[in-house]
């Protein structure tokens, strides 16, 4: 099975949002914030992906829904639970990240995006999920 390359967008609130898909978060001001991710490979369009061992190099781009308000920002994208560091980020624009996953061996990561609010100068966690399974 081929990895093919994936879409997520990300959608943020400076608000609560009960429902949807919206997940609230606290962000490092303490204020809440609540966000949503769209799209990934999977059938609830939630932003997860997952990835067959040995079927090549995947690419996730990550950017910000065209709802978004242009004052978040991509401050950092980091990683959980690869042991093999199977991912990798690249790019630096403020709303557009590509991640990559080798798909080496099977994972059940995260990857841990770090929004940045430019209006209220407080960040935003956003955390989907990345799996790697077998091929079968």
């Amino acid at each position: 099975m081929p990895n093919n390359p994936t879409n997520t967008t990300l959608d943020v609130r400076n608000s609560p949002t009960d429902g949807g898909g919206w997940t609230n978060v606290q962000a490092a001001n303490g204020a809440t914030y609540s966000y949503l991710y769209t799209g990934g490979n999977q059938p609830g369009n939630n932003g997860a992906m997952i990835f067959g061992v040995g079927g090549g190099n995947a690419a996730i781009t990550l950017t910000f829904a065209s709802t978004t308000d242009t004052r978040y920002q991509f401050q950092s994208i980091s990683f959980v639970n690869d042991p093999n560091q199977q991912l990798s980020t690249q790019g630096n624009a403020p709303r557009t990240r590509v991640i990559n996953d080798s798909c080496t061996a099977e994972l059940d990561g995260s990857y841990k995006v770090l929004v940045v609010d430019t209006t209220a100068n407080t960040t935003i966690p956003c955390d989907p999920t990345i799996k790697n399974v077998p091929n079968r």
